[in-house]
């Protein structure tokens, strides 16, 4: 696997230290994070929760973002940091096309399954479009809660504070080869319970004072 590069590292270590004095970020559960290919499929709260993940992460992830956000030089600096392209008019199976190629290489990818940002802080529905993915790729999806990005800045506010606490917890891997006996629907729609399952149990042990080791 390639090493990440300068410019990545450079930037993950610069927002790691704002993480770090503005928000007192902390990490948990490492020690569930796989090693070669996986989704990291996480609540969606706020525009903060990619270099949340992105600084919690042992190596370089992947992200993904609309097409129209690559027309200017912004667009070469987060291509750059392994961001991808993805059309708005693409359709859900050239994006699992794309999203398979980069699980191929062995890289992990950050996924928001629930498709966007909540305005409530409230987890919504998943839909069995997860288990699809994982079958496809034949992969692993790692359960990742993030707290407090919310607080900072959340959908009503049109500038981050510049304090808070935030935290990103690694739950237990979700593995393909545990549903790949099943049939297919009834498999995606089972991985789409157990990840909801795992995001509501990794904010529960968050917030009832994070003792232990993650489930």
């Amino acid at each position: 696997m390639k090493k990440p590069s300068v410019l990545y590292r450079l930037t993950i270590f610069s927002i790691k230290i704002l993480f770090k004095i503005f928000y007192r970020h902390k990490v948990y559960g490492v020690d569930h994070y796989p090693e070669g290919s996986a989704l990291i499929a996480a609540n969606h709260i706020s525009f903060l929760d990619p270099p949340a993940i992105a600084i919690s992460c042992p190596g370089e992830i992947h992200f993904l973002a609309r097409h129209s956000l690559f027309k200017s030089y912004f667009g070469k600096l987060i291509a750059a940091l392994n961001t991808h392209p993805v059309q708005q008019e693409a359709t859900n199976l050239r994006v699992m096309k794309e999203i398979c190629v980069i699980l191929k290489n062995g890289d992990k990818v950050l996924m928001f399954p629930e498709g966007t940002r909540s305005w409530d802080n409230i987890l919504k529905e998943i839909k069995p479009g997860m288990g699809l993915l994982l079958s496809k790729s034949e992969s692993v999806i790692l359960p990742t809660y993030i707290h407090g990005t919310y607080d900072a800045w959340s959908r009503r506010r049109k500038l981050p504070k510049p304090w808070g606490r935030t935290a990103v917890v690694f739950g237990s891997p979700i593995d393909w080869k545990d549903y790949a006996d099943m049939d297919r629907k009834e498999a995606q729609a089972l991985v789409a319970q157990k990840l909801t399952e795992s995001l509501n149990s990794l904010r529960k042990w968050y917030e009832e004072g994070a003792e232990g080791f993650p489930p």
